[in-house]
């Protein structure tokens, strides 16, 4: 005797492929809306997006003659200022300065339009072979905030380097002393 059994239509769960890849869909096309903003309204030169697999690399010219690369993965929802600070030594005060920097924006007795709400978007700083990095763990669909508070951050970095080292510029990025 066979039995037949209705079928059921499979709803996706929460963590479906289906929405993982719709989610990284949408985390892609929000951080690219963004950064092209920034290169729409003239703060960045020599704007290009290039797609790699689950990655997307954003290249482009900005504080210094040197490019800039940031890389968004639509897995991790990460976004990667690399190399933002190249030739940095474990132990020097640059590198002390930009995590005092990190530390202090993330700290909730900042005020709070410049601060950086963990709820959205946290941020973390590495060294790697000499090699400063600054990568946003992007929460929820926060994209768009994420990328203003690390080019708010990156560009406050760059402020302390022009007020306080003018010699490090002048070696890693060609700028002049003055």
């Amino acid at each position: 005797m066979h039995v037949l059994l209705p079928l059921m239509r499979r709803m996706p769960a929460s963590g479906s492929p289906i929405r993982e890849r719709n989610r990284a869909r949408r985390g892609v096309d929000a951080v690219t809306v963004a950064m092209q903003g920034y290169a729409d309204r003239g703060v960045f030169r020599g704007f290009s997006v290039r797609r790699r697999g689950d990655r997307v690399e954003y290249r482009f010219t900005w504080m210094t003659p040197r490019p800039m690369t940031v890389a968004y993965d639509s897995k991790t929802h990460a976004l990667t200022f690399r190399n933002v600070l190249p030739g940095v030594a474990s132990k020097s005060p640059l590198l002390a300065e930009a995590r005092a920097l990190v530390e202090e924006r993330t700290r909730n007795g900042f005020p709070a339009h410049r601060r950086i709400d963990a709820r959205r978007a946290r941020v973390s700083l590495a060294l790697h072979q000499g090699r400063v990095s600054l990568t946003w763990s992007i929460q929820g669909q926060h994209h768009q905030y994420a990328v203003k508070k690390a080019l708010n951050l990156v560009n406050e970095l760059f402020v302390i380097l022009h007020a306080t080292y003018p010699d490090y510029l002048a070696k890693n990025f060609g700028l002049p002393e003055e």
